[in-house]
This record gives structure tokens, sequence and C-alpha cells, in this order.
């Protein structure tokens, strides 16, 4: 954009002092010619980066869940493909469920039992031949029978493990035959959510002209050429450097002061491209036009225009 600023500039000073000569080419005005571009454009620039601050770090984030079952067992089925789509509630993959069907089907006879008793002792207990004991007792153990088969038939049904959202698993290297247990640490595969957010990274001095409900725009290089509207959700007015860990140690001061980090501003997308496809950790450049000398945002949006159309050129030799 400067450039083109700067060339229709020379075109004008072509045209007076060369085509049609109107002032004459001595040396007040060539250093008046070049001190011109040099101080508008600085201008220009420092209050673009106010009133229309641009960021080259845009990041798209996506929701990471960690597969983890419920119960422990070995897999005999993995309908879910690797960097495959799938729906939510589509079946991830499945557990041998056999020793499960066990469990219910031995509490199950136990509550039987159980209940023929409590049947039995309430009936002696009402021709007043039996203990008012034992029929709470067998009532007791009848309650606690359900409990556990309850706790089974759950156990049973968390052997097949679903999708929890739409979206994608990647990198499945899940098997039949496999053994997984239900720890954290012993993830069973990552599922990618399709639900995302986008965040423009600036720093401090960037943002104190931006409010939400801005108007943003977004080029990523997935999408060359091609600008992705967009508006300010809100300033994440905290990052890492405000935060001390918890330790018996005092903290380090260091010899040199760290580097400022940047802070986030969360971008929602217009409905009209909230259903496009954005990958997980897609970058790209964002610009946001606060509500202040918006006749110099054009100048703005151009660059970012002019920068998204530069992604079609891949610059590599092979």
């Amino acid at each position: 954009m400067e450039a083109i600023l700067v060339g229709i500039y020379a075109f004008f000073v072509w045209l007076i002092y060369f085509k049609f000569k109107w002032l004459p080419w001595t040396t007040p005005h060539k250093v008046t010619v070049v001190i011109i571009p040099i101080v508008g454009l600085t201008t220009l620039i420092l209050m673009l980066n106010v009133y229309a601050p641009s960021s080259h770090d845009v990041r798209v984030i996506k929701y990471v869940v960690q597969i983890v079952p419920q119960v422990r067992g070995r897999v005999i089925d993995v309908p879910a493909a690797g960097n495959q789509h799938m729906k939510k509630g589509e079946v991830l993959f499945k557990i041998d469920p056999t020793p499960y069907e066990l469990d219910v089907k031995r509490i199950e006879a136990q509550l039987a039992l159980s209940e023929l008793r409590l049947r039995q002792t309430r009936a002696l207990a009402a021709t007043g031949a039996g203990s008012k004991f034992d029929e709470e007792r067998y009532q007791s153990d009848v309650r606690q029978l359900q409990a556990q088969l309850d706790q089974a038939r759950w156990d049973l049904s968390q052997t097949t493990v679903y999708a929890p959202a739409d979206g994608t698993p990647i990198n499945v290297q899940l098997r039949p035959g496999s053994y997984v247990v239900s720890l954290p640490v012993t993830q069973a595969m990552a599922f990618v959510e399709d639900d995302y957010q986008v965040i423009a990274l600036y720093h401090q001095n960037e943002l104190y002209k931006v409010a939400p409900g801005d108007e943003a725009e977004i080029a990523l290089p997935t999408y060359p050429g091609d600008v992705i509207k967009a508006k300010v959700d809100s300033i994440v007015w905290a990052q890492g450097q405000g935060q001390l860990p918890l330790s018996g140690v005092i903290p380090q001061t260091g010899a040199a002061p760290l580097p400022p980090g940047r802070f986030a501003v969360k971008l929602d997308l217009e409905e009209h491209d909230r259903a496009r496809f954005l990958a997980a950790g897609a970058v790209g450049d964002a610009a946001i036009y606060t509500q202040h000398l918006e006749p110099i945002h054009i100048l703005r949006k151009v660059i970012l225009r002019v920068g998204s159309y530069t992604n079609y050129l891949i610059l590599k030799l092979h």
C-alpha cells in the first residue's frame, strides 16, 4: 500500500514539475518533494497502528478432547479411522463387554434371590411367624444389590466409546487387541472438535482504542485472496508474565528485563463465515477497525487484501 501511495505521489510530482512545469525544479522544491512523503507516510502508518491495528500472529485454536474410557479391557473394534470426520455419538471404539456382561448376570441372579427372600420374610412377618428384623435386612440387601446392578449395567454401557462432539480423531493408533485402562495419563486417542476460537496477538499499547464489537478482518494462507469478516469479542487482559508459580523459592528477576508478552484478542466470525472450515493451528494476519478515524480504515483494508493475494505465492524452488 505504501508503494502505491508513493507511486501516486510520484505521478503528481511528475505532472507538476516535468509535464506541465507549473513549478520550478529548484533545490527547495526538491527537498520539499522528498520530505512530504516521508512525513506523510510515517504519520499515516503511526495513526493506522493506533486506530486500525494489525497483527501478523492470528491463530486458530480448537478444543482437543483426550479420549479415556471409563472402564478397562481389551479393544475388539475400532470404527474410528484417523483423520476422518465423525458426528457426535458415532462409535470410536469398543471394549470386550464379556466380563461386564457376566457381572450383570451375576448380580441379577443375586438380586432375584434376595427379592425372593424378602417376599418370604415379609409374608412370615405379616403372620407373626417371622422376624421384622430379617425383613429389613433382606430389604437392605435388595437395595444394595440394585445399586450394584445399576453400576454393572453402567460399566457395561461404557464398553462402547462414542464421539463426544462433531469432530475428527487424529493420529489413531488404537487397534483391536490393545488393552485400555481408565487412567487420564493413558489416553486412547485425541479427538479434535469442530468448534474453534480465533485469537489475534497484540502488544499492549496497540489495544487502548480497541473495544468489544469493533469490526475485524482475517486473512489466512489456507484461503489465498480471501478475507474473513469478524468482530472483536473480548480482549484477554492476562498472560503468563502476570503470574508467579506457587513456590517456596524467591522468584529470579534476572540480569535483563524479559521481552514484553502480548495479549490475545478473541475474534468472533460473522454469521456467513462461521460455517467455514478452519484448520486447527492455522495462522495468518488480522486487522481491527476501531470506531475512531474511520476514513483511514480503507488503507488498512487495502493492505490486508494485498497481503491476502500474496498468499497465492509459494516461494520455494522445488
